[in-house]
């Protein structure tokens, strides 16, 4: 028993602590465990205006605060809130559906809150995809009803696509796309269309005919000089009639006669060499994914029979066309689709249609697509078209002789060549203030020229100097006077040139050298014993009297010097006539 309590004694340390110990941990344990007051975690609003707003997301709670106790809540759509009393001054909004309800709240003073309150679908699991793959866009989800709004600015037009398919995903019933593109949509498209077509021509023929008076002989290959028609009387000389455009497709001609025979002979020699460039510079501005057309050429028209002989008209265009259509994809790139155009009127290909001559078309055409940043220049090139074309007529054997059936014979041999540059350049632009605007314009630097420049010199127009008296500076009010004269805007210019005063001369400067003439011995001496002559003269005494300012004499001495100080006023200056030699200048005398 003795050494029981020993041993008690000697561990009661120890246990007190573990006690200790195990208290401070079930008391810990049980302040976990303690659950927290309501609203402890729930936005306190404070009221403070009789009428008020309040947006409350879905699933959500929030604690409204009043200055005074709550007496009376009603007037809410229960299917929409539940209302919770927490301490007489405040209450829990528990958001359960979407929707729009009022909240009437009345307090002890009988001062009734007005509460208006808009929940809004839960749409945060949307919200936070949206955040976390596209985080340079600034996109709102909003839940309405089964559906979702994607509303905001993107910065790359592929992204409201992708927006569109992950929303899809989470409400399958709709998604309403409100999103737009941000930045500057206007794109400016420089195009440059150059052109450039050669040909040559190289032609010879012969035709000639013989004719006696007991025979004829001709050879017309290529119908250069068409025979219409022979006659050959019985006993009497032929004749040959050829078609009244007899000189029109020849280069040469010459013919033989005699008093029985003629020899005639037509000669087609030809060289013809062409060229065509043709240089279109249009520039077109259109916003992102909207096409652009432009025509620089015109339309001509093609008649079409119709029924009963009747006849209409159609429009054809032609010149330099173009339709683009730009896409602005963000990050200075952009999708291009181009198509230009260059057709002209080809008459060797042309058509009579009721004794009218219809031209067909020759068209080039480009329809392309390119992604490309702004600033560069998509250029097409090589579109090359060469064509080669060789035309013979001639007689049979005759016509294959060298040299001989070159008279048998009429040949045509045509080369053409076609090249094609078009070069297109996207900018972004926006529109200029009215101050940025610069002046003048096409027309507005020429005037209309006076009746000696149109009629004597010819000129059509002439460089504009501005309008003929803007603010007529030099009319001067009222009558003018030399005090008018003295201000340089008030005077005249002169007409001619002789009435421009002349500038004053350059100032000349002269130099001169003053020789020291030198000295002879003697000429020292004598200045030297009239230096100590002059210093030998004693001083006049201090108590020595001055001359008396009082005396008369005195007296006329101050008048003689008043006198004098005044004739020796300042001049005034006064105006001087205009000299002889210089009419209407007007300056300040001397």
């Amino acid at each position: 028993m003795l050494a029981f309590k020993k041993h008690l004694r000697m561990n009661r340390f120890p246990l007190f602590v573990a006690l200790v110990c195990s208290c401070i941990s079930v008391k810990g344990y049980s302040q976990v465990e303690q659950p927290a007051p309501p609203g402890a975690s729930e936005p306190v609003v404070q009221i403070t205006a009789d009428k008020m707003k309040l947006e409350i997301t879905e699933k959500f709670s929030k604690i409204l605060k009043f200055p005074g106790k709550i007496k009376r809540v009603d007037g809410f759509d229960p299917t929409v809130l539940g209302i919770t009393a927490l301490t007489p001054n405040e209450i829990r909004v528990q958001a359960l559906v979407p929707g729009v309800t009022t909240l009437v709240i009345t307090d002890e003073n009988k001062k009734v809150y007005s509460i208006e309150t808009f929940v809004s679908g839960d749409a945060r699991h949307l919200q936070a995809y949206l955040r976390q793959l596209f985080p340079s866009s600034s996109v709102v989800a909003i839940k309405v009803q089964d559906s979702v709004v994607l509303r905001g600015w993107v910065t790359q037009p592929e992204a409201i696509t992708e927006m569109v398919e992950i929303a899809e995903q989470f409400f399958p019933n709709g998604v309403l796309n409100q999103m737009k593109l941000a930045g500057v949509q206007q794109v400016l498209l420089k195009v440059k269309i150059m052109e450039v077509q050669r040909s040559k021509i190289r032609q010879l023929g012969v035709n000639w005919l013989f004719l006696n008076q007991s025979g004829y002989v001709y050879s017309t290959p290529g119908s250069l000089v068409p025979i219409t028609g022979i006659t050959a009387p019985f006993g009497g000389p032929p004749a040959l009639t050829a078609s009244q455009n007899l000189l029109g497709g020849t280069s040469l001609g010459f013919g033989l006669v005699d008093g029985s025979s003629i020899f005639q002979a037509f000669i087609e020699a030809l060289k013809q060499e062409a060229l065509l460039k043709i240089l279109a510079e249009p520039e077109l501005v259109t916003t992102s994914g909207r096409p652009a057309n432009l025509l620089s050429g015109g339309e001509f028209p093609i008649l079409v029979p119709q029924s009963l002989g009747t006849v209409t008209i159609e429009w054809r265009e032609f010149g330099v066309r173009m339709e683009a259509v730009p896409i602005v994809l963000g990050n200075g790139r952009l999708r291009l689709e181009v198509q230009p155009e260059v057709s002209e009127r080809d008459f060797s290909n042309s058509v009579q249609v009721a004794g009218t001559t219809v031209p067909g078309l020759t068209v080039r055409r480009v329809n392309t697509a390119v992604e490309m940043n702004f600033g560069e220049t998509m250029v097409i090139a090589g579109l090359i078209s060469s064509r080669k074309t060789a035309e013979t007529s001639k007689t049979p054997f005759l016509g294959e002789l060298p040299f001989i059936g070159a008279a048998f014979r009429r040949v045509k041999y045509t080369e053409g060549e076609t090249e094609l540059v078009i070069m297109v350049t996207p900018e972004l632009v926006s529109p200029l203030k009215s101050g940025q605007v610069p002046e003048g314009g096409p027309g507005l630097f020429t005037a209309t020229p006076t009746d000696r420049e149109l009629y004597l010199d010819g000129v059509m127009e002439v460089p504009s100097y501005g309008s003929d008296c803007p603010e007529c500076r030099y009319s001067i009010p009222g009558p003018i006077g030399p005090e008018s004269m003295l201000h340089s805007e008030n005077v005249l210019p002169p007409s001619f040139t002789s009435q421009v005063p002349q500038a004053p001369a350059a100032p000349t400067v002269s130099t001169e050298v003053i020789k020291k003439p030198s000295l002879s011995p003697a000429s020292i001496k004598a200045l030297q014993e009239q230096k100590k002559a002059k210093q030998s003269i004693p001083n006049q005494p201090a108590g020595s009297k001055g001359p008396d300012l009082t005396s008369p004499a005195t007296g006329q001495w101050k008048s003689k010097q008043k006198k004098a100080g005044t004739q020796q006023k300042k001049k005034v200056s006064r105006l001087s006539t205009p000299s002889k030699d210089r009419p209407g200048l007007i300056s300040p005398g001397s």
